[in-house]
């Protein structure tokens, strides 16, 4: 009889270990990029997007701005619709075209121009056409 309160007392003991660390196994597997969408700039900067921020090169004029962003490293990416692209004296320094490590359906596949704009704080952008993309650089 001993023997199988022995085996009882394992298996309860195991049970118990995978249920406790369970809980930091899950947590690994959680999704840490977070979307949001905004109607507008003036949506944008008045929500304080956590890890975004108001980034100053977004126009007045640019409208369904979708932005994800990592939780976890502080990326980011975001495109919009405007006219006026960026603002005025913004993202004027030549940089290469980012290649974010977030993958959204709306980020482009093709079609990239030559070079991107450097909008400091981490971001660089480019236009095709009158959409925007952008994309942060990890912080963490």
């Amino acid at each position: 009889m001993p023997r199988i309160r022995t085996a009882g007392v394992i298996a309860t003991t195991t049970a118990l270990a995978f249920a406790l660390s369970g809980c930091s196994v899950l947590t690994a597997f959680e999704p840490h990029v977070s979307s949001e969408i905004f109607d507008t700039a003036k949506d944008l900067k008045a929500a304080h997007a956590p890890v975004v921020g108001s980034p100053s090169f977004i126009p007045d004029d640019a409208t369904i701005i979708r932005v994800d962003y990592d939780t976890q490293d502080g990326s980011a990416i975001l495109t919009y619709s405007s006219k006026t692209h960026l603002v005025p004296n913004t993202c004027t320094k030549p940089t290469a075209v980012p290649k974010p490590t977030i993958q959204d359906s709306w980020w482009p596949v093709d079609g990239f121009p030559a070079q991107a704009g450097d909008c400091g704080g981490g971001w660089s952008a480019f236009a095709i056409g009158d959409q925007v993309w952008a994309a942060k650089a990890a912080t963490k």
